[in-house]
């Protein structure tokens, strides 16, 4: 008797792309189950993946480290060396886009029907399930919140300090670079603002981020916390699913924390609203855009940086207090 396939998922490299990856991968993991019997569904990728699962609404679907000999793998990593690594794993079928000189690797070569340079990244990773006719739902994001996280950020704002009932994460970093980042002194302006107005901040991000952390916090006092760096991934999550509110550039926690419908707020300015905005139910989007926007460079190479300084800090101010009445 044949067994039911293991089906493979090999999400993007980056935590917001990974995001915006999650209705496809919602939609191919529900079909497997529901039409090809599947019952074991494997997510391979960077380390941090195993953090970040339990968040991607994907069922019972379990992380590994290294690629196992699944029956079938739909890559959404445009690379020849994801595809080579599937097939020297053995991996039976392989599903992903064409391009980067794997084609022969892959049994499933798909066109490029959505260009990621103009449409949403979402739209183009959801087409690589609708190539394979497995329908989806909905195209937009849907974490889940597993049991006990929200508790868990409770208490670890508590643990520093914090009425969770009053906390507005900020994240002011972005891992792509500098380009994409709203000014520090722009978000400590905004910062006292909300401070005055009774808010508790809590600065998520990397240890990259802690610096600028600690201008938008320097003259402040009351309660407060610089975590950028000093925590895990799985507890930053924990935070985000905890705070009243996320103010942040366009990065992985921006798409995080919109989608648990989290109210976010976001600045942009090298990129572009229309490829990468955020999907979920209490987003504002703030977009004065340069003449030279959206750049999609990782650096700012324009004197004062325009596309951001066009943003006036009260406009965030204000998109962040209308959301937290």
């Amino acid at each position: 008797m044949k067994q039911p396939p293991h089906l493979l998922l090999m999400p993007p490299n980056w935590i917001g792309d990974v995001i915006m990856a999650q209705p496809a991968m919602k939609a191919i993991a529900s079909h497997y189950r529901k039409h090809r019997g599947c019952k074991r569904i494997t997510v391979y990728g960077r380390s941090w993946l195993k953090d970040l699962l339990p968040y991607l609404n994907l069922g019972d679907a379990s992380y590994a480290s290294e690629i196992p000999a699944a029956d079938t793998a739909f890559l959404f990593p445009n690379s020849f060396r994801s595809a080579w690594q599937c097939k020297k794993a053995g991996i039976q079928e392989i599903i992903g886009y064409r391009g980067q000189w794997r084609r022969l690797l892959l049994d499933h070569p798909l066109a490029h029907r959505f260009d990621p340079s103009c449409e949403h990244h979402r739209l183009f990773h959801l087409d690589i399930a609708h190539q394979m006719n497995i329908q989806s739902d909905s195209d937009k994001v849907s974490l889940q919140l597993p049991d006990g996280e929200r508790e868990a950020g409770r208490a670890l704002m508590l643990q520093n300090g914090l009425n969770p009932e009053r906390v507005v994460c900020l994240a002011p970093g972005a891992q792509f670079g500098g380009a994409k980042c709203y000014p520090a002194e722009s978000y400590a302006a905004i910062t006292y603002s909300l401070v005055e107005a009774g808010w508790q901040p809590l600065i998520l991000g990397m240890e990259a981020d802690y610096e600028v952390g600690q201008l938008i916090l320097q003259d402040l006092g009351g309660a407060l916390w610089n975590a950028a760096g000093k925590t895990t991934l799985a507890e930053a999550l924990q935070l985000i699913s905890a705070c009243r509110l996320m103010l942040c550039n366009d990065s992985g926690l921006m798409h995080v924390a919109a989608g648990l419908d989290i109210p976010t707020v976001a600045p942009f300015g090298a990129t572009d609203p229309v490829r990468t905005s955020p999907s979920g139910a209490a987003v504002k989007i703030i977009y004065q855009p340069a003449e030279c926007s959206p750049c999609l460079q990782r650096e700012c190479t324009v004197p004062g940086h325009p596309c951001m300084n066009n943003i006036r800090p009260q406009m965030l101010l204000d998109a962040c207090l209308s959301m937290l009445k």
